[in-house]
């Protein structure tokens, strides 16, 4: 708005200013010459003000100006500064728009869930930051830092919210590193000090990660089935589906790596051994199975849904769209195209 329009709009809203109200309007005041031949009840005595900006628009008596006055006088000045400055609360809203669009940006990460499925034997943890291990018992919540000490003949299962499945094998020791989550992605870091750990690793997400250290090498993964061992000179990590990498080494299904201390990853990978494969394989069973019964104790009933193209899922039929089955599967919760499912059938 250029000086001018300024002027026209200042204009026009001072003309309105000046028109009394229709309230106003409608009511009688007495003439100056009745006001004037009564009787003095109150003695005016002005006090001392300083000097006012405040300008009045109002040619009326003192009463009608003293009463509305400084209540248009107070509108006029408010509507004047925002005309004056017709960028300030552009720039306001815009600075609120700029923090709230920093705070939306700004990840915030928590605790990732992990329900401890199963415990055979004795089994501690060592809360991060204290040196006295606790009894780990099913409704104890993990987090990052924690240390898991199985002890003897003891194993413990724990089902994480990602679909993710661990094993921790007898006298074993595995560092939670991290188990957090963001609205986008989860971080899943362990360490094995020693031991062994079996896991089923459900698909992550692009900025997803789920890596366990053993010795001076990272095994990273995508989504599989594997393990890794480590018994304080040598790593030994085992795929049976999926792949992982461990250093620049890709291991595929059934290919295995062992890699000592002070040593290079091997440039190649090698047969999964038989004992290993055997109890991959077990692993993987027992832990669909576990899956299946977590699904079943919550929906009382299990379905089998038939791709036309071969594939199938295990879970519950939760209802379904014009074009998708909302199904929850052994990994959590999926859209199925109808046009692809060529059967269905019920498990239990």
């Amino acid at each position: 708005m250029n000086e001018f329009d300024k002027q026209h709009t200042i204009a026009k809203w001072e003309e309105l200013l000046r028109k009394p109200s229709k309230v106003t309007e409608s009511r009688e005041f007495p003439s100056w010459e009745v006001v004037s031949k009564r009787n003095i009840q109150f003695e005016y005595n002005p006090k001392s003000v300083s000097n006012s900006n405040v300008v009045s628009f109002f040619r009326k008596p003192l009463g009608l100006a003293v009463v509305g006055g400084s209540v248009l006088s107070l509108a006029a000045t408010i509507f004047l500064f925002f005309l004056l400055n017709p960028n300030s609360s552009k720039t306001n809203g815009t600075d609120l728009a700029n923090v709230s669009n920093a705070k939306s940006s700004k990840e915030i990460s928590s605790p990732l869930k992990v329900i401890v499925s199963s415990i055979k034997g004795k089994v501690s943890v060592l809360p991060e930051g204290s040196s006295n291990p606790v009894p780990l018992v099913k409704s104890y919540q993990l987090a990052s830092g924690d240390v898991v000490i199985t002890e003897g003949s003891a194993q413990i299962d724990l089902d994480f919210e990602t679909g993710s499945w661990m094993r921790i094998t007898p006298n074993s020791e595995v560092v939670i590193d991290l188990i957090e989550k963001t609205n986008e992605a989860q971080s899943q870091k362990f360490s094995v000090k020693k031991g062994k750990l079996f896991a089923s690793v459900s698909k992550l997400s692009k900025d997803s990660q789920f890596v366990v250290q053993a010795g001076e090498h990272l095994t990273q993964v995508r989504g599989t089935v594997f393990s890794v061992q480590f018994d304080g000179t040598t790593e030994l990590v085992a795929v049976r589906e999926g792949s992982v990498a461990v250093g620049d080494l890709v291991l595929s299904a059934k290919q295995q790596t062992a890699v000592k201390l002070g040593e290079p990853v091997a440039a190649t990978a090698s047969p999964v051994n038989s004992k290993e494969e055997k109890e991959l394989k077990a692993f993987q069973t027992q832990t669909v199975l576990a899956r299946e019964s977590k699904l079943y104790e919550e929906h009382a009933r299990l379905e089998l849904v038939r791709l036309e193209d071969g594939t199938e899922y295990r879970g519950v039929i939760l209802g379904q769209s014009e074009t998708h089955l909302h199904f929850k599967g052994l990994e959590g919760l999926i859209e199925i195209p109808i046009q692809k499912i060529l059967e269905t059938e019920k498990i239990r």
